[in-house]
């Protein structure tokens, strides 16, 4: 296999896996894998690459759900490029389910009868280029969640290659999207690797003992319910300085020239504190930058200074110093709604002369409006852990990646 098509391969596994843990934090409560065979087995979070030996490797795992490849692909992938041998007289009935197998999964069919073995060498370059084959050698999903016996195509392979064999338990896919099934339960999934091991062709049956024991008594370990890598970030960092520090500074830049809104580091901050009172530390925070954001704007207009003002528009100002000078105590609700930034009226405030008293009176809507949803998000980050534990990063990467569009859509409307 020459280094080109290797990279391809590696490229679209790494798509792959990126694709699967974006669903599996949707649809579940988290994968973690643990690299260790003891209690003190190394946790890797679903973001993070997981550690692989390397040279020719051949992983074995425990087979009952459709959700087993999709585990494996989206914690694998990110660190090698991974195909996954299939049943041809499952996967290849039509056409729509032989692309679905071989684009969104990345299969190696085969027939599970007759010819099998040697249909199974065929991938023997690809294994010796540094693909990791995931064999089920089980053959089909148990119905159980037991481990059934395991035929030795994988260990016959592995020998010939002079590849290791790496067990890995999967655990929780039996309880969240069993045979039979077709929507998945909110369940947490742990992959649990074992020891790599060589394989001699002399002692394949010993290997197949070896390798399915390990598995056996990984699979018997609890499922840890842990928190995603994203998760564990922003909670860290929401009960530092460095939370504190973060909605004061984004929401004071808010009021002066961030083109940002200063509710969104707050809401993805409180949501993971629970019913601790960091939760209203950070909301005041927020509400003490925005504050002194505003009056910074507001005086550095009224005393000849123009502070920068990006991404705004000339209507923008227009529309935000008619709705002071209609309603002072009310401008500020309406920017609420109207996507103008809060700098504008800020500057606007300064530019029409208002005094520090009046600016006090508009200013009252921005801060209770930080509050509100500061405490919105703080009430509802109780009742929502249980989905954001696994895919608070999800979400942070799809708000970051809609929120341009938003920003664009508003700039061309008041444009």
């Amino acid at each position: 296999m020459n280094q080109r098509a290797m990279r391809a391969l590696a490229r679209a596994s790494k798509l792959r896996a990126h694709f699967w843990a974006s669903i599996i934090a949707i649809f579940s409560r988290g994968l973690t894998s643990f690299t260790g065979t003891d209690a003190y087995a190394t946790p890797t979070p679903l973001a993070r690459p997981v550690p692989l030996p390397d040279g020719p490797l051949i992983v074995v795992a425990n087979h009952s759900s459709h959700a087993d490849s999709v585990a494996l692909l989206a914690t694998l992938g990110r660190t090698r490029p991974v195909l996954v041998v299939s049943a041809s007289d499952y996967w290849e009935q039509d056409s729509t389910a032989d692309w679905l197998s071989r684009g969104l999964v990345g299969t190696f069919a085969i027939s599970r009868s007759g010819d099998g073995m040697e249909q199974l060498r065929g991938a023997a370059d690809l294994v010796r280029a540094g693909v990791v084959l995931v064999i089920f050698a089980e053959g089909t999903r148990s119905t159980t969640g037991e481990i059934g016996d395991f035929h030795t195509g994988a260990f016959r392979l592995a020998a010939e290659l002079g590849a290791r064999v790496l067990p890995i338990a999967i655990n929780g896919t039996f309880e969240s999207l069993p045979k039979g099934s077709t929507f998945p339960k909110h369940r947490a999934t742990n992959l649990r690797h074992g020891t790599a091991i060589a394989v001699h062709p002399d002692s394949i049956d010993e290997a197949v003992a070896t390798v399915r024991n390990e598995l056996i008594e990984l699979h018997k370990m609890p499922i840890e319910d842990l928190a995603g890598f994203g998760w564990q970030r922003v909670r860290k960092a929401a009960f530092g300085w460095a939370g504190l520090l973060v909605v004061f500074l984004w929401a004071m830049g808010e009021g002066i020239f961030w083109p940002l809104i200063a509710e969104m580091p707050l809401l993805l901050l409180v949501v993971t504190v629970g019913w601790r009172w960091r939760g209203a530390a950070l909301i005041a925070a927020s509400a003490a930058g925005a504050a002194l954001g505003v009056l910074a704007t507001w005086w550095m207009v009224k005393s000849g200074f123009e502070p920068p003002s990006p991404l705004t528009t000339p209507r923008m100002f227009e529309v935000a110093a008619e709705q002071l000078d209609a309603n002072l105590g009310g401008a500020f609700w309406q920017q609420m709604f109207n996507g103008i930034p809060v700098k504008v009226y800020a500057h606007e405030a300064g530019a029409m002369g208002l005094s520090l008293a009046e600016l006090g009176t508009a200013l009252i809507a921005r801060i209770t409006r930080i509050v509100l949803v500061g405490a919105g998000g703080w009430l509802l980050g109780n009742f929502l852990a249980r989905w954001l534990r696994p895919s608070l990063g999800l979400v942070q990467s799809v708000t970051l990646a809609l929120f341009p569009i938003g920003l664009w859509l508003t700039i061309a409307y008041w444009s």
